[in-house]
């Protein structure tokens, strides 16, 4: 991964050189794919709005150049999110949970919470289980484990403190062990 200065001179870089935002496009595909993969049930929707997502960014990519306090991961699902709204909006539709046969193609740059379980009837189950916790708490999950985000990005993206994000992620994955060992006992 970059370290924050690399980046910085990528996206400064990337606003007049093509293979400069080549390799940011590169390097950030597989996780907004991942992250709205996991939010939009139709893969050629979700397809289309990546596309429109990252002609979003090189649209905007100006206005990055100047934010030296924000990161382009951050700012980049900042977008995706946005994105994921006005899709939803657009169709007048609410958001569904992606079907269980969809979520194993997911790509994500981090190990995904369901990549812990050795089948795929074990990786649906936790699906299940991940579709049973708050909106934020869900958030926040595929924002770090299908997005790759780190804690203090998300809180850009979502626009709340940092300790806010850790909370909700150490409750949702507390949330989550507990579920599993209740789904652990009642195999048995």
């Amino acid at each position: 991964m970059l370290d924050n200065l690399d980046e910085q001179e990528l996206v400064r870089r990337a606003v007049d050189d093509l293979d400069a935002f080549q390799q940011l496009y590169h390097r950030y595909f597989q996780r907004v794919y991942g992250y709205v993969a996991s939010r939009i049930e139709d893969q050629r929707e979700a397809e289309d709005l990546v596309s429109e997502i990252f002609l979003r960014v090189i649209k905007n990519l100006t206005q990055l150049r100047n934010e030296r306090h924000i990161s382009f991961a951050a700012w980049l699902f900042v977008i995706a999110r946005h994105a994921i709204t006005d899709h939803y909006r657009r169709n007048g539709r609410s958001e569904t949970p992606m079907p269980l046969d969809a979520a194993e193609n997911l790509v994500a740059a981090e190990p995904k919470p369901d990549e812990m379980f050795i089948d795929t009837e074990e990786a649906a189950k936790l699906y299940q289980m991940i579709l049973t916790l708050s909106e934020r708490k869900r958030e926040i999950i595929t924002l770090r484990y299908y997005g790759g985000l780190r804690n203090h990005e998300i809180a850009v993206v979502l626009g709340i403190g940092e300790k806010t994000v850790s909370a909700y992620l150490s409750r949702a994955l507390q949330e989550l062990r507990q579920q599993y060992a209740v789904s652990q006992r009642q195999d048995e």
